[in-house]
């Protein structure tokens, strides 16, 4: 009896043990491709450990798990050494001790010098600019200054250094945790031309680039030659604003930055080339990547660049080690090289575009592809390009929104297009650079001409197409992982099934979801919201109610060159807001409405309040434009109640723009914009100035009426909005109360009780 029963027991024991072993048995695609196994598992990695703090016990935990694999090449234990490795990767990059502070710094000029915009040309001499380079662990900034730096000189800067600043602002982009990821320590600011010092001429190479980016100019416009050098050579700074903003918004401005794309154009004209001159096999393929190579140097050693060529190395050389070509297992070899020499290309936006777009290039595209029918060459041709261009979509939208507010529906249309006219407008430049030389630059800057005109017309009229594109907050966390969790179920739904034109249709159920991140993000205050943002020597005051009622005063900075799309708009959608009812310009001055255009385009702002000062402006069509001027007594609007300014014409002159600013009171707030002396003057002659809060103005400079003036507002909280430095101590140590500053806090909110 009792053998029989340990028999039954042994069976089901060993029944057990192989459903066990084939729930763990790994698909033969996995197993076939060991290094990207191994290559998801290190990124995956830096990433956790970039959170975590205790790893010995987590890289203790992952060898216990995998000595519980039965199989030893189970794909589940070459990704656990994988996030073991990546984790000591990860742990080992922390160590490094930042640099010390210096009013001097030595060394070489790390790649070509970037030009954020340009202030005219000087004639011979090196043009006016704004912009940086980077020596060392250190970036060097200039403004309003001709740097006659080509890149890879050596050098010796004098100037003022400090540590990069942090975002100080919800939803801003931390520009210091970005030049921290690249290494830079310190940033020191150009004070005179003269603080330069060139102790050693640029090498051949960045000499020869120089001449290279040259060439355009011969038989070109200066905007083709830009454009042509953008995409040849992945210099898009002197590219027209407009074109750059439609390609944003039609999802196509990768094609301005040198990927993958222009690399296989380049190596598909050297393969035609060399195949014509005899060459063929292994020695073909070898004299190809070298080639491609010195195109890559003379690029510039841009990562994204570097991310390209290493993906196509990995790929068209795996011949080279008598393997066959695989484009997980090529993807898989480029990311663990990238983030073995840097792991913060884990987190940065072009890594994750990059990877991103080629996975579901492999992964999707073959689905959309099955799902139409064939047919002529064209319509094969056609479903091809459509099928890439979805899948591409699908799988980088959800990051696009994330760091760049935006969801671009129409791109996979807009790739159909542009991308054609980007491809003939690249081999028309390489062309170029050819026949230019020889004097011909006229042979293909005429055609390239016609080609960015049609560019340029093309991509405006993608962008006019009503919902072609949407500026939307980020998407929540969990968002993001439920997204990416259903296009993996839905990829595999697909694929084990016969091709059905509803599947194919069904994945717009996992796109919509992430244009309504908004609403998902978005809480409503429970009081009265006031916001004063850190714009640092400007102006930007949000307020908002229960009921979903909202106001913006002002949106400027002189410290910044667009607050309203780098700060305000990334505030609010941060917050899940989506539309601003009404924007109040107090006055003209720069540092109050210099992002004023852009709040009204990102956040669909539909009536703008300003004083007379404002007449002869040009507003964006739609826009509701009210003047206001109080007369003899403050006038109520909705929830806002307007004190000034008053009627000046009765002075007889000129009044000062600080004085014509608006003031207003709301939800128990007092923004009296820059009023000096004669503006508060008239404040005076109302009965009641009282607030619960009072944003002080004129940035708490000194005016002569400020304790009277501060006595009659009796406010419970003083902001003052401006930098350290920039205020007047004698204003601010004679206030009642101790002020908060957006200088020392960043963003300052304060909620309020409904009145």
């Amino acid at each position: 009896m009792l053998p029989g029963r340990l028999r039954a027991a042994s069976a089901a024991a060993s029944a057990v043990q192989a459903r066990l072993r084939a729930a763990l048995a790994a698909p033969p695609a996995m197993r076939a491709r060991p290094l990207a196994t191994l290559a998801a598992g290190f990124v995956a990695g830096i990433a956790a450990w970039r959170h975590l703090e205790a790893w010995v016990p987590l890289l203790i935990l992952a060898a216990a798990c995998a000595l519980l694999i039965i199989r030893s090449r189970h794909p589940a234990l070459i990704a656990l050494l994988g996030v073991a490795l990546g984790g000591l990767r990860q742990e080992w990059s922390e160590t490094r001790a930042p640099i010390p502070l210096s009013d001097v710094v030595e060394g070489t000029v790390d790649g070509p010098p970037r030009v954020y915009r340009s202030l005219g040309d000087a004639g011979d001499a090196p043009p006016v600019t704004d912009g940086s380079f980077v020596v060392g662990r250190v970036q060097v900034r200039w403004f309003h200054k001709p740097v006659p730096l080509i890149g890879g000189e050596r050098v010796r800067v004098r100037g003022v250094m400090r540590r990069p600043g942090r975002a100080t602002n919800p939803g801003q982009f931390d520009y210091g945790d970005y030049l921290e990821r690249r290494g830079i320590d310190a940033v020191m600011t150009l004070q005179r031309g003269e603080s330069l010092e060139i102790l050693e001429g640029p090498p051949a190479l960045s000499r020869l680039r120089g001449r290279v980016r040259g060439l355009f100019d011969r038989g070109m416009a200066p905007d083709v030659a830009a454009f042509e050098g953008a995409i040849v050579l992945g210099r898009r700074e002197a590219v027209a604003d407009s074109l750059v903003r439609d390609l944003q918004r039609s999802g196509t401005a990768h094609l301005l930055a040198i990927s993958g794309q222009n690399l296989v154009i380049v190596m598909v004209s050297l393969w035609v080339v060399l195949t014509l001159l005899g060459l063929r096999g292994r020695a073909l393929s070898l004299l190809l990547l070298s080639l491609l190579g010195f195109y890559v140097l003379l690029v510039g050693p841009e990562v994204s660049v570097l991310r390209s060529y290493l993906m196509m190395a990995a790929f068209f050389g795996a011949d080279l080690a008598w393997r066959r070509r695989d484009a997980p297992t090529s993807l898989g070899a480029a990311a663990i090289v990238l983030c073995a020499a840097d792991p913060n290309q884990v987190v940065d936006v072009g890594f994750q575009l990059s990877f991103a777009a080629v996975l579901g290039l492999s992964m999707l595209a073959p689905i959309f592809h099955s799902f139409t029918g064939a047919g002529g060459w064209m319509w094969n041709r056609l479903r091809t390009a459509l099928g890439v261009s979805v899948a591409a979509w699908l799988a980088t939208a959800p990051i696009v929104l994330w760091n760049f507010n935006l969801l671009t529906p129409v791109i996979v249309l807009a790739n159909l297009v542009l991308v054609p006219l980007m491809t003939v407008e690249f081999i028309l430049g390489l062309a170029h650079l050819a026949l230019a030389p020889l004097g011909l630059g006229l042979v293909t800057g005429a055609p390239a001409g016609l080609v960015f005109a049609a560019i340029g017309l093309v991509s405006r009229l993608i962008t006019a197409v009503p919902c072609s594109y949407l500026y939307a907050p980020p998407p929540p966390g969990w968002l993001m992982a439920a997204y990416y969790a259903g296009l993996a179920a839905w990829t595999l739904w697909c694929r084990r099934g016969p091709p059905r034109g509803w599947k194919a249709a069904s994945v717009v159920l996992l796109v919509l979801p992430l244009g309504l991140s908004g609403p998902l993000r978005h809480r409503a205050p429970e009081g009265v919201l006031l916001a004063v943002l850190d714009v640092g020597r400007g102006s930007c005051a949000y307020l908002e109610w229960p009921d979903g009622r909202n106001l913006m005063v002002d949106c400027g900075s002189l410290d910044a060159l667009d607050p309203g799309a780098s700060i305000a708009a990334k505030y609010l959608w941060n917050r899940g807001v989506t539309r601003v009812d009404t924007l109040v310009l107090s006055h003209t001055d720069a540092d109050h409405v210099n992002g004023a255009r852009s709040i009204i385009d990102l956040m669909n702002v539909r009536r703008v309040v300003v004083p007379p000062a404002f007449r002869g402006w040009e507003w964006p069509p739609g826009v509701e434009v009210e003047e206001f001027e109080r007369e003899d007594r403050p006038e109520h609007r909705g929830l806002v109640e307007l004190l000034g300014p008053p009627v000046w014409e009765k002075f007889g002159h000129d009044v000062a723009p600080n004085e014509t600013s608006i003031v207003l009171r709301a939800g128990g707030v007092l923004l009296p914009g820059d009023v000096e002396e004669r503006g508060v003057d008239e404040l005076f002659t109302l009965e009641d100035l009282r607030a619960e809060v009072l944003v002080m103005p004129y940035h708490g400079k000194f005016f002569r009426q400020h304790e009277e003036f501060v006595r009659r507002v009796a406010p419970r909280t003083i902001i003052v909005s401006a930098p350290e430095g920039y205020f007047s101590p004698r204003v601010i140590d004679a206030l009642p109360v101790k002020p908060r500053l957006t200088g020392r806090e960043g963003a300052i909110e304060i909620v309020l009780p409904l009145r």
